[in-house]
């Protein structure tokens, strides 16, 4: 699908047209926007797959209680937003404000938006509002989900912050940690039991709407970039995730110009009842299954939209065209996706295997430089995986100045580890870029799910002349 095409998918995946005109309250009432006949069958679908897996996801108990009172004796309350920040007696008056003032801007942003903003606690700070711990020792930032309250019929939860506090001099990475916080914290409103890999797109794409803070994605996108073969959403301890660029694209594609609304109508979505004596949440359906079963529904294939979306992101930073994700030539070269290989014409035959293997929803890249070749240049593609996943794959004809050509696409069928595509009309690109991307499982039955952490596999990528 291409960038062109997709504006004209706009009006036909209402899925994820959450019409966001009043305040998120429950999953309920998100699902009540969604239009009827398609969301009833992916609904049931949805509720069947919660039958055919019975894994389990994060705990229900909070894995920290707040801090005493006594260990935060200082209050300070905004006067328009729900939000309090209780400090620790050490910390300095400017770093309370600061704090205050970024929770401040997430809030008025958001309502403006009219995303999710984090559920009322019910006083477990003093009163509803949310609260942000700020203590001297050391440590990460630390959103916190609260105990499902009793007769809660949805897995949404209330939460808090611990933090450290930021010194100044402040910029905008220390406004973006406390979004990144808060966005989770809305996030457990909507689905407490979600799991990591989403809810670091999630956050961390809410926190860059927010803020706007390159520098703060900065590392993320460098991190996201260099490892293509990792999962969706992966991310080192509790920091911000490079994937919020599959969330920005979503939004780009598929959304009525809302940042944020297609991701959390897919949330909302895939929220579950509560379960009442559970030690863990029920995490089926997720966010994924959401995404999955509602492309279904529309007949374009998950498959399709990781696809789609590893190309987006060859064209990410300092090879940015302008036409592809936007506004992502910002990164420069820390936005670059790590090709596996770099060949020219002249070395070939060749056949080529990655470093390391690919994840399930994870991508790879060789680049062929076709430079000296001549006007009836044909080659040929021939790849092999390994067993359990389908591998699909697209060649991308660029030119001098980077801009994307044509590409020749090569889908992969379930149960075969094979495909090959004869490389024709090929005058004029200066370069091939070729993307594949590991779909998961290929039981239907059972589609990978990112709680289960499996399914790498490797490949072999063989190119001659025709």
């Amino acid at each position: 699908m291409t960038s062109k095409m997709s504006r004209s998918v706009l009006r036909v995946l209402p899925f994820v047209f959450l019409a966001l005109g009043s305040m998120v309250v429950s999953p309920s009432s998100v699902i009540a926007q969604v239009p009827a006949p398609s969301a009833s069958g992916v609904i049931e679908d949805l509720g069947e797959l919660r039958q055919v897996r019975g894994a389990s996801g994060r705990s229900v108990f909070p894995v920290r209680s707040r801090p005493l009172a006594a260990e935060v004796p200082i209050r300070t309350c905004s006067f328009t937003e729900p939000v309090c920040v209780h400090a620790g007696p050490n910390v300095r008056d400017v770093s309370i404000t600061h704090v205050l003032l970024a929770a401040e801007r997430f809030y008025r942003i958001t309502t403006a938006l009219k995303l999710p903003r984090p559920l009322p606690d019910g006083g477990l700070g003093g009163d509803d509002r949310y609260d942000i711990y700020m203590v001297s020792d050391p440590g990460p930032s630390l959103t916190v989900a609260d105990d499902l309250p009793p007769g809660s019929s949805w897995d949404q939860t209330s939460a808090f912050t611990v933090m450290s506090p930021p010194l100044p001099p402040f910029a905008c990475d220390s406004e973006a940690l406390v979004a990144r916080a808060l966005a989770r914290a809305a996030v457990f409103r909507v689905d407490a039991g979600i799991e990591d890999a989403a809810m670091g797109i999630a956050e961390s794409y809410v926190a860059d709407v927010v803020t706007d803070c390159t520098i703060a994605t900065m590392a993320a996108v460098d991190d996201f970039q260099r490892f293509p073969e990792k999962t969706l959403g992966f991310r080192h301890a509790d920091e911000a995730s490079g994937a919020f660029l599959f969330a920005r694209f979503l939004d780009d594609t598929y959304g009525l110009g809302i940042p944020g609304g297609v991701l959390f109508s897919l949330l909302s979505v895939a929220s579950q009842h509560a379960q009442t004596g559970n030690s863990h949440f029920a995490n089926e359906p997720d966010f994924f299954d959401a995404l999955r079963s509602n492309a279904r529904v529309r007949a374009k294939p998950f498959d399709d939209i990781l696809l789609e979306f590893a190309i987006q992101r060859a064209f990410v930073g300092s090879r940015s065209d302008d036409g592809h994700l936007l506004d992502v030539n910002k990164y420069g070269d820390l936005g670059r996706v790590r090709f596996e290989w770099t060949v020219p014409l002249t070395s070939l035959p060749r056949r080529l295997a990655p470093m390391r293997p690919i994840e399930a929803m994870g991508a790879t890249y060789i680049w062929v430089d076709l430079k000296d070749a001549p006007e009836d240049l044909n080659l040929a593609f021939v790849s092999d995986w390994e067993g359990g996943v389908l591998f699909h794959w697209t060649i991308l004809k660029v030119d001098a100045n980077g801009i994307e050509m044509g590409r020749i696409t090569t889908a992969g069928i379930r149960g075969s580890m094979h495909t090959e595509r004869s490389l024709l009309g090929l005058q004029g690109a200066a370069g091939l870029i070729i993307v594949g991307v590991n779909a998961g499982s290929i039981d239907r039955g059972r589609p990978f799910d990112p709680d289960d952490g499996e399914l790498a596999r490797s490949y072999t990528v063989t190119l001659f002349r025709q």
